[in-house]
C-alpha cells in the first residue's frame, strides 16, 4: 500500500512500539506454549517480537513488502539480543498477506489469539469486507480464542467532525494528520504529511478510511459468532466513552 510504503524508513519513529499494547494482550492470555498468536497488518513486527516470551507461535503478516523486509530485520537483531534465552521464546514468523487472505492462507482452529490493531481494520472498503474478515478470524481461532480489534473512535470523528488526529513529533519526524468529510459517503478522507527535519523532505499522501461506528463493528462481531465483546477506550482499559480516541473491541469464539 503506498500509503505506508512511502514512509516505511520512518514507520518506527511516528508509531514506535508501544508497551501497553503488550501487557493488554497479555492480560487476557496466560503464558502457554501451545498458544499461537497472528498479528494482522503487523507493519514492522515490533508487537509480535515483544509478545515471544508469552506465545509458543507468533505469526505476523502484512501486504506491505518493505515493512516486512524491515520486519525481518528487527527480528535478526531482536534474535541476537535475546540469544542467551531463546529456548524461552517462542517461534515467529513474518509473511505478505492482507486481512481478507487469512482464512485461505491458515488452516481452521489455528490460533488462540488473533490481533487487528493500529486502526487497520478501516484499510477494508465496505463493511461487508469488514464482515468477511471477522467471519475469517471466527473460523481460524480455537474455541475460546480471542479477537481484539484496535480502531478509531469514528462515533467521536464524525460526529464532532474532527479537523484530525493529534500531530506526532520528535527530533526527527513530524507527523500531520487531517480530515476531509468531502469522499464518498461512508467514508473519510485521511490526509497526512510526515516531514523529515534533517533534510526538510516532505511526504504526503491520502487515503479513504471507512467510518466504521463502534456500534457497526458490535454488531458485524456478533454476527460473526463472537461473544463475551469487551470494550475500552485505551489500552489501560479504561472504560470506553463518548470521548475515547480509541475503540478497542475484544470477542472470543
Amino acid at each position: 500500500m503506498k500509503f505506508y510504503t512511502s514512509i516505511v524508513s520512518y514507520y518506527d519513529e511516528v508509531f514506535p512500539y508501544q508497551a501497553p499494547q503488550k501487557a493488554f494482550v497479555e492480560s487476557f492470555n496466560v503464558h502457554d506454549y501451545n498458544a499461537a498468536l497472528l498479528d494482522v497488518g503487523c507493519g514492522t513486527g515490533s508487537l509480535v517480537l515483544n509478545l515471544a516470551d508469552r506465545f509458543g507461535t507468533l505469526i505476523g503478516i502484512d501486504p506491505d513488502k518493505e515493512m516486512l523486509h524491515l520486519a525481518q530485520l528487527k527480528a535478526l537483531k531482536f534474535k541476537a539480543d535475546h540469544r542467551d534465552s531463546l529456548e524461552e521464546l517462542g517461534h515467529w514468523v513474518f509473511k505478505q498477506g492482507g486481512m481478507l487472505d487469512i482464512s485461505n492462507e491458515f488452516a481452521s482452529q489455528t490460533f488462540s489469539t488473533v490481533l487487528c490493531l493500529g486502526n487497520t481494520l478501516v484499510h477494508l472498503s465496505s463493511p461487508e469486507e469488514v464482515r468477511s474478515f471477522l467471519e475469517g478470524a471466527f473460523e481460524i481461532l480455537r474455541p475460546g480464542g480471542l479477537l481484539m480489534i484496535q480502531i478509531i473512535n469514528y462515533d467521536r470523528i464524525i460526529n464532532q467532525e474532527l479537523k484530525g488526529l493529534p500531530t506526532i513529533e520528535n527530533e526527527k519526524v513530524r507527523f500531520e494528520r487531517v480530515y476531509h468529510y468531502d469522499s464518498s459517503p461512508g467514508f473519510i478522507s485521511f490526509q497526512t504529511k510526515l516531514t523529515i527535519k534533517e533534510s526538510g523532505e516532505e511526504i504526503e499522501n491520502e487515503i479513504p478510511l471507512l467510518g466504521l461506528r463502534p456500534n457497526q463493528l458490535k454488531t458485524l462481531m456478533l454476527e460473526s459468532g463472537f461473544s463475551g465483546l469487551e470494550e475500552f477506550g485505551n489500552f489501560k482499559k479504561d472504560a470506553f466513552g463518548p470521548d475515547s480516541q480509541p475503540y478497542i473491541l475484544v470477542g472470543r469464539k
